[in-house]
C-alpha cells in the first residue's frame, strides 16, 4: 500500500474518472506516462537496430544518437507513471532529468538541421565534408551539454533560472478544498495548490522560464527548416538515377520532419496562444483557474496541453519509424514489412484509444455517467470494422514506407520474374528458385512474401 492507498484501485479510479471538463486529468497523465515509456522503448530498439546494421557508417551513428535523444525526450512525463512519495532528493532527481531533457532537445534541434551533411542541399555542400559529417554524431551532443551547462553555471539560481523549477503536489484523502502539500526543487518560486475532490492523488508540476519556453518552440522551427532541406535534397537526388536510394532516404526524413512540423507545430501554436492570452497557469490550483477564466477556457487549455504532450509521442514514433526505414530499408531483410506492420498496429491502437476517450468524455458530459455508452458507441464499430480500418491504415503505412528490397531480394525477384513469364512455375523452375533463395540467404517466409507481393502486383497490372 502506498500513501495514496492500494495502487491498483488508485489507477482504476483515476483512469476511470478522467474528465477534461472539470480538470480531473491525473488518470490521463498516468496513461501518457505509460505510453511515453512504451514509445521510449520502441525508439531505443530502433536506435540499436540502426547502429547494429552498419556501426561504422557516420549516418548510422548520427541516426543512432538522434533516436536515443528522441527516446529520452518522449519520456517527458515519466514521473506520473507512479505516485512517488515526495522528498527533496526525489525533486532534485527530477530536476536533473529535466536538464537532460533540455539537453536532448538542443541536440535534436542541431541534428535536424545537420541532416544536410548526408543529404546535400545547394549552398550547404560544405556540410558534406568528411571532417564534419563523420564527427557530428558525438560533436552535437557535446555542444548541447556545454551550452546547457554554461547557462546553468552562469545563472544566479542555477537550473531554475534556465528551465524553471520542479514541484511535487500531494493531496491526501479527505483534503478537498484544502492546501496541497507541495515540495519544490531548490530555488524554485513558491507554488500554491488547492486539493480537488478526487483526492488522494499525486502529480508533478514542471516550472517554466523564458529559456525553457524557447527550447520548447525551437524544435518545431528546426523541424520545419529540416523539412524544407530534405524536400530540396529529395528532389535533387531523385533526378540522378545513381542516387535513387539516397533520394528515398531523403524522402523518408522529409516525411518524418513534416509530421513533427505539422502535428507538433499545431499543438505548440495552441500552447503559445493560450499563454499569450491567459499567461502561465498554475495547474496545481485548477479550481481557481476555473473560477477566474471559466470552465470552457480550462477545458480548451487542457485539450491543447495534452494534445501537445501526446503529439510528442506520436511525432517521436513517426520520426523513429521513418528514419529507421530510410536508413535500413536495403540492409535488413524484410525490415520495411516489419516496420509497416508495427507502425500500423500502433496507429490503430492510438486512434482507437483516442476515439474511446473522446467519446466517453462527451457522453459523460452530456448525460452524466454515460462514459460507458460513449465507449460502446465507438468501440463496437471499431471491433466490427477493424479489418477495413486496419486495411486503410496499412495502405497509409505503405504510402509512407513503400516496399523496399535488399540486393539479395531483388536478385530473387529477377529470377522469379523469369520463371513467371508463362505464369506457371514448373518443378524444375521451383528447384532453381529454392536453390537461388538458399544461395541468397532468404528464408521460406520471406520468399513467400516476395512471391505474394509480385503476384499481387501482376494481378493489378492485368486488371
Amino acid at each position: 500500500m502506498t500513501h495514496v492507498g492500494d495502487i491498483v484501485p488508485y489507477y482504476i479510479r483515476h483512469i476511470g474518472d478522467i474528465d477534461l471538463f472539470d480538470g480531473h486529468t491525473v488518470g490521463l497523465s498516468i496513461i501518457h506516462a505509460v505510453l511515453s515509456l512504451v514509445t521510449c522503448l520502441v525508439l531505443v530498439a530502433l536506435a540499436f537496430l540502426t547502429i547494429r546494421a552498419r556501426p561504422n557508417r557516420p549516418e548510422n551513428r548520427f541516426m543512432f544518437v538522434l533516436l536515443l535523444a528522441e527516446s529520452y525526450r518522449v519520456m517527458v512525463t515519466w514521473y506520473n507513471i507512479y505516485p512517488f512519495e515526495g522528498s527533496p532528493e526525489f525533486i532534485e532527481l527530477l530536476q536533473y532529468f529535466r536538464i537532460g531533457w533540455y539537453i536532448c532537445g538542443l541536440t535534436c534541434i542541431m541534428m535536424y538541421i545537420s541532416t544536410v551533411s548526408f543529404y546535400p542541399v545547394k549552398g550547404l555542400e560544405f556540410m558534406t565534408k568528411p571532417r564534419i559529417r563523420n564527427n557530428l554524431w558525438w560533436a552535437i551532443p557535446t555542444i548541447a551539454i556545454l551550452i546547457m551547462s554554461s547557462l546553468i553555471l552562469l545563472s544566479p539560481n542555477g537550473s531554475v533560472d534556465v528551465i524553471g523549477g520542479a514541484y511535487h503536489v500531494y493531496c491526501a484523502e479527505g483534503t478537498a478544498s484544502q492546501p496541497a502539500e507541495i515540495i519544490s526543487s531548490k530555488g524554485s518560486p513558491d507554488l500554491i495548490g488547492v486539493c480537488e475532490d478526487y483526492a488522494p492523488y499525486i502529480y508533478m508540476v514542471p516550472g517554466n522560464s523564458t529559456a525553457g519556453q524557447l527550447l520548447l518552440v525551437l524544435p518545431v522551427f528546426s523541424a520545419i527548416i529540416a523539412m524544407v532541406f530534405m524536400r530540396k535534397s529529395w528532389k535533387t537526388l531523385s533526378q540522378n538515377p545513381d542516387s535513387e536510394e539516397q533520394a528515398i532516404e531523403a524522402r523518408s526524413l522529409f516525411i518524418g520532419f513534416a509530421g513533427k512540423a505539422i502535428i507538433k507545430g499545431a499543438m505548440t501554436f495552441g500552447i503559445v496562444s493560450m499563454v499569450i492570452i491567459f499567461g502561465d497557469w498554475n495547474l496545481a490550483d485548477v479550481t481557481t483557474i476555473s473560477e477566474e477564466y471559466g470552465e470552457r477556457a480550462l477545458t480548451v487549455y487542457l485539450f491543447i496541453l495534452y494534445g501537445f504532450l501526446f503529439s510528442i509521442l506520436l511525432t517521436g514514433m513517426l520520426e523513429g519509424f521513418m528514419f529507421t526505414y530510410g536508413i535500413l530499408k536495403n540492409d535488413i531483410l524484410g525490415i520495411d514489412e516489419k516496420l509497416r506492420k508495427t507502425f500500423s498496429t500502433a496507429i490503430f491502437a492510438t486512434l482507437g484509444g483516442i476515439s474511446l476517450l473522446i467519446a466517453s468524455e462527451i457522453m459523460q458530459d452530456l448525460v452524466g455517467g454515460g462514459g460507458l455508452i460513449g465507449a460502446m458507441i465507438v468501440g463496437l464499430p471499431i471491433i466490427v470494422l477493424r479489418k477495413p480500418i486496419f486495411s486503410a491504415i496499412n495502405n497509409f503505412s505503405t504510402f509512407l514506407m513503400p516496399e523496399a528490397f535488399t540486393k539479395a531480394e531483388l536478385s530473387y525477384i529477377e529470377a522469379y520474374e523469369i520463371a513467371m513469364e508463362d505464369k506457371i512455375i514448373t518443378e524444375e523452375e521451383r528447384r532453381f528458385l529454392r536453390l537461388s533463395a538458399k544461395t541468397l540467404g532468404l528464408d521460406k517466409e520471406r520468399v513467400d512474401y516476395i512471391e505474394s507481393w509480385y503476384n499481387s502486383n501482376l494481378e493489378d497490372e492485368e486488371e
